[in-house]
């Protein structure tokens, strides 16, 4: 069989089979093979694999078809993925490129559905391999639907790219072919672009803290940075003996600052996270206070990181990460400053520099300043902000 028959055959036989048993049924063993003996294995092959499902036990609403990346998932409960999706009245049939919907469902609760569209939403302003075909228009699985449409709405929630085909109004099979093809393109940019392809979580914790608003356009570009396997990281304290002369603060310009550091500064304080859990581990009812606020809380506080000492003294961490050496200005916005001096001996700057080490090595090197950093730092202003003067002179208006 070929593609183009395969999803005719599922559009066509899928309702009146499903009045039929549903154990031994040779359309759902057709839709559980997925696509392995349906293209070449030039196509699908390596990394990728293929499966399927018409149910579990049971005859699915939305049956499907998926390709995985091994790096990324095996399972279409959690992570990106490729997949044909079949309306329920088998009239449309979607090539998605889609995401989880049960990771979101388990992990973020009621917030679920709002964090899928946000990293959906990302996604599709950042991708740069898509086909003239895709779209990133939304695709329609509940239509006519009543109960429980869970799983059908968090298929479309979890939708970034779709091609559209239409029953009795299928393309060609090249055509379907080259459609596919260019979709495994996306989802191999998607794959270069992840901050760990083997952390599922980590990556969705990482666009959720961009704050993204789904109403509007995404801006901002993916660069790679560093992407590695979960594994134990030591940070390694350096004792700066003198600051060199171009050592110093800069207050932010959020225009002039490179998108990417974004991802770099993600990973920055995230290590510094787990590194104070680790430090308080003979301190569980510590240790369980330590708080990564930037992201539970947001990126305006002050400070990114709340942890203790053993003695229970609270530490206000502020992170500073760059891929270059410790002599490499960094930006401070006026809220760090300002919380630096009204917290003085609680407050300290974590700046971690040769980030880029991390590909090769376990030990990421850092120093610490602590208290008012006014005191230590000097600051070059970098931008300024504007507002009118109420003596202005309308003379001065064109």
């Amino acid at each position: 069989m070929t593609l183009h028959e395969v999803i005719d055959k599922v559009l066509n036989e899928y309702l009146e089979e499903k009045d039929e048993p549903f154990k031994k049924n040779n359309l759902a063993k057709i839709l559980r093979n997925g696509l392995n003996e349906v293209v070449s294995d030039d196509l699908i092959g390596g990394n990728l694999i293929s499966k399927g499902s018409a149910g579990q036990g049971f005859w699915a609403t939305v049956p499907w078809i998926g390709i995985f990346d091994k790096d990324i998932t095996t399972s279409a409960q959690k992570g990106f993925d490729i997949v044909y999706l079949f309306s329920p009245d088998m009239e449309d049939v979607y090539l998605s490129l889609n995401q989880g919907w049960t990771f979101f469902k388990n992990n973020f609760g009621k917030e679920a559905s709002t964090h899928i569209e946000k990293v959906s939403s990302y996604w599709q302003n950042t991708l740069k391999a898509r086909s003239s075909r895709m779209t990133p228009a939304p695709i329609n699985l509940t239509r006519g639907l009543t109960g429980n449409t869970n799983l059908p709405k968090g298929y479309e929630l979890g939708n970034i790219l779709s091609v559209h085909y239409k029953k009795g109004n299928l393309p060609s099979n090249e055509q379907m072919l080259v459609d596919l093809k260019n979709m495994i393109f996306c989802l191999n940019e998607l794959k270069n672009n992840l901050i760990n392809s083997s952390d599922f979580y980590q990556n969705i914790s990482y666009i959720l803290s961009l704050n993204i608003d789904v109403k509007a356009p995404v801006t901002r570009s993916i660069i790679k940075t560093v992407s590695r396997k979960k594994t134990s990281i030591n940070l390694v304290e350096r004792k700066l003996t003198n600051i060199p002369s171009k050592f110093q603060g800069q207050k932010k310009d959020f225009n002039a600052i490179n998108q990417n550091n974004s991802k770099i500064g993600f990973l920055g304080e995230q290590i510094v996270f787990e590194t104070e859990k680790k430090k308080l581990a003979n301190f569980p009812n510590l240790r369980n206070k330590v708080e990564h606020v930037s992201q539970t809380k947001g990126d305006g506080l002050g400070y990114d990181v709340l942890s203790f000492d053993e003695k229970g003294n609270k530490m206000y961490i502020e992170v500073k990460t760059t891929t270059k050496n410790q002599d490499t200005p960094f930006f401070i916005s006026r809220n760090e400053l300002d919380f630096s001096k009204t917290h003085g001996n609680e407050y300290y700057l974590y700046r971690i520099f040769n980030f880029e080490k991390l590909v090769n090595s376990n030990n990421v090197e850092f120093f610490k300043l602590k208290g008012d950093i006014s005191k230590i730092l000097s600051f070059t202003p970098v931008s300024y902000l504007s507002s009118f003067d109420k003596d202005i002179k309308l003379s001065n208006i064109d």
